[in-house]
């Protein structure tokens, strides 16, 4: 398998990406692969996971992917949530009821989360993936070049949704915090994350793999603030990929289930009673009023990043975009300048 684990050496840059019973961690190179064409639209920059990934990767990469699977891709907190609800609907013909019966992550499996927490096995999560019968909406916060190599030959329905870079840095700091158990400061965070330090970073790079995949027909590429803008389209457009059909009428309340609102209220997505669970877990009690939905709305990092550090962020993220001669639109993505 071309791919090779560097751990990172001890230092500052350690230190501020450590979190709950996390410290040691791994920047992974990969090459393209011979076996799978599409590798060489993958940007070779590596990406970095907690080092007790490498003892998944094998299994990760032999798990047996099934043509009617539908992937839903992208960077944490961009919008993976929001999107496992909506197409876990589509997909199940609009059974609001049976939805809000099982738990989210029940009916839509998060595949690499025993790589993520040191308390969890990931053979176990993968295991309980294999054994659903009816068709499977799995969730993967991985770049690219970490998912199963069956994904790019098998070729299932993959969505893959993004969001602007500095609204994900703001949200994911909060996440680590009280989900991870994240002792640094936000400044500390924000050296972490413009140090591709955080988990599955760089994000440019995450986002720039899909994006030039994005013309594949088995490929959708949305973004969070699309689905802020014009959730009624977007939810139209996955549909159609889907290949479900609707009327008007159902669409328009598919399009009401998923309103900012209603997902923070509903309990089966918004891992409320998961909270404190995580919190003894972790021996670390969440922020006052943190919410997994904290407030949906798009640029909010200006409430929470100084001038200098929305400057840091910009500088780097014009550079990087000017370096890897990425598309122009992509810029717009990265900043959050679409809409």
């Amino acid at each position: 398998m071309p791919l090779t684990f560097v751990k990172l050496s001890d230092g500052e840059l350690k230190k501020k990406a450590e979190y709950f019973a996390t410290s040691d961690f791994s920047r992974v190179h990969h090459t393209p692969r011979p076996d799978l064409p599409i590798s060489k639209t993958w940007s070779p920059i590596p990406y970095f996971v907690p080092s007790r990934h490498e003892e998944s990767i094998e299994e990760i990469d032999n798990f047996q992917v099934r043509p009617d699977d539908v992937w839903i891709l992208g960077f944490p907190k961009t919008g993976t949530t929001w999107t496992q609800e909506m197409v876990w609907q589509i997909c199940n013909n609009l059974n609001f009821e049976k939805g809000k019966s099982i738990e989210l992550y029940e009916r839509s499996p998060f595949f690499e989360q025993g790589t993520i927490f040191s308390f969890q096995s990931n053979s176990q999560a993968m295991g309980i993936i294999d054994t659903l019968t009816t068709r499977r909406i799995i969730k993967s916060h991985m770049p690219a070049p970490l998912l199963p190599k069956r994904i790019w030959t098998v070729k299932p329905k993959i969505i893959y949704i993004t969001r602007n870079i500095k609204d994900v840095a703001v949200s994911f700091f909060h996440f680590y915090q009280n989900i991870f158990g994240y002792k640094g400061s936000f400044d500390d965070f924000i050296d972490a994350f413009l140090g591709d330090a955080v988990i599955f970073t760089p994000l440019e790079s995450h986002i720039n793999d899909y994006w030039n995949m994005r013309n594949e027909s088995n490929i959708l590429f949305s973004t969070y603030e699309e689905m802020k803008k014009d959730l009624q389209g977007v939810i139209e457009k996955t549909a159609k990929f889907l290949e479900k059909s609707y009327t008007k009428e159902q669409l328009k309340t598919l399009e009401d289930h998923l309103s900012f609102s209603k997902m923070a209220d509903n309990a089966s997505v918004n891992f409320t009673e998961h909270l404190d669970r995580f919190g003894t877990i972790i021996n670390c009690e969440t922020t006052k009023d943190f919410k997994f939905m904290r407030k949906g709305k798009i640029g909010s990092f200006r409430e929470e990043m100084t001038p200098e550090q929305i400057k840091r962020f910009d500088e780097q993220i014009k550079k990087r975009h000017e370096e890897s001669k990425a598309d122009p639109e992509l810029l717009n993505i990265f900043m959050g300048t679409t809409y």
